[in-house]
């Protein structure tokens, strides 16, 4: 599951478009079928999945973290996305996690805003 960030203007950032390195290395064997060559920076192919409806986000992430409920968690995430980092706390905390949170100020190399990326540790 590749979720997609939905800042809280309601862009959302499609990880295809930008982090895929990580699903080339997971899909290696794939991934020339996976590259769209039609695009300037080689996207992977974005099949419309679950974590592109912004209506279903907090749902999903739900029902990832209660798949993982006996693992440790550790989730990347920028501090302008919806869900907030305060709800993901709130999901992860009813699952009896301990969490915690550390921050680091940031700007994205494509990006022309200054964000703060979020790091959630949750035991």
């Amino acid at each position: 599951m590749i979720p997609r960030i939905f800042q809280k203007k309601g862009v959302g950032l499609n990880y295809f478009d930008f982090y895929h390195f990580l699903e080339g290395l997971t899909k290696y064997d794939k991934w020339g079928e996976m590259i769209d060559e039609t695009t300037k920076h080689k996207k992977i192919k974005n099949n419309n999945n679950r974590w592109h409806k912004k209506d279903k986000i907090h749902q999903d992430f739900k029902e990832l973290f209660n798949k993982f409920k006996n693992s440790k968690l550790v989730i990347s995430y920028r501090d302008d996305g919806i869900p907030t980092t305060t709800e993901l706390v709130g999901m992860l905390e009813g699952l009896g996690k301990k969490v915690k949170i550390h921050t680091m100020n940031y700007q994205y190399v494509l990006s022309q805003t200054k964000s703060s990326e979020i790091l959630i540790v949750a035991n």
